[in-house]
């Protein structure tokens, strides 16, 4: 099974950046972010996951992985890190198969180490700067599977990710997002209420012989937040 993928538009010094993060699927576990600008791609991120599937996770596992490695890159962008990554060196290697298509080999193993590093330390600066500031949280309180053909209840809170507020105002957007349909199909949209909660019904299209995902998305000053729900039979 191939999850559905991941795709981020945002602007920075002028400069509109799509990141996009694809699974390869467990024949070829590897989970792919790519940032593109002006259509030349600037960075690259491999990460496998045989591990995962040699001892026997499941899919909500991966996608955990690939929402992870997406919203680095996100985050990458929006603190002005980009360049930090372009500038270093990530040569493909057993257990980093980073790749920044404008570098050249390092020129020491040495070299090798200390720029295999460096996203890591990205990685974990994000961390520390999301426990120390405030994000968006989305849960879901509906059901945990949806389902194709049928009408499904959908209903979303939103909260402080530091004191669990509930977070009003909040553009939440349903869409439904398949590798047989190009087009998103936008299910069910709204804001959240005073309570942070929102609450829609939508009707799930029948299956196309695709893999498909039900993907709720949140807007705020708090920053942006998404929920996915694969779409089964």
């Amino acid at each position: 099974m191939v999850l559905t993928g991941y795709n981020t538009d945002i602007e920075f010094g002028g400069v509109t950046y799509h990141v996009q993060t694809e699974d390869k699927g467990r024949e070829n576990p590897v989970i792919e972010t790519m940032v593109y600008a002006k259509g030349e791609i600037l960075f690259s991120r491999k990460t496998p996951y045989d591990e995962l599937v040699a001892g026997g996770a499941d899919s909500k596992a991966v996608a955990s992985l690939m929402d992870r490695q997406h919203r680095t890159l996100v985050e990458t962008i929006r603190r002005g890190r980009l360049e930090l990554l372009i500038q270093k060196k990530h040569p493909p290697d057993a257990t980093d198969e980073t790749a920044i298509s404008r570098d050249q080999e390092p020129e020491s193993i040495e070299d090798e180490r200390q720029n295999a590093k460096s996203l890591d330390e990205v990685i974990l600066e994000y961390l520390q700067a999301q426990k120390e500031q405030a994000h968006l949280v989305l849960r879901s309180q509906g059901p945990d599977e949806f389902v194709y053909g049928q009408v499904t209840g959908i209903r979303i809170v939103a909260a402080n990710s530091l004191n669990q507020a509930p977070v009003p105002g909040v553009e939440i957007s349903v869409l439904f997002k398949s590798t047989e349909q190009p087009r998103r199909l936008v299910l069910a949209e709204g804001v959240t209420d005073d309570q942070g909660l929102f609450e829609a019904h939508a009707s799930i299209p029948p299956f196309n012989g695709g893999t498909s995902a039900v993907v709720v998305t949140g807007q705020s000053p708090l920053g942006q937040s998404e929920i996915k729900h694969l779409v089964h039979r």
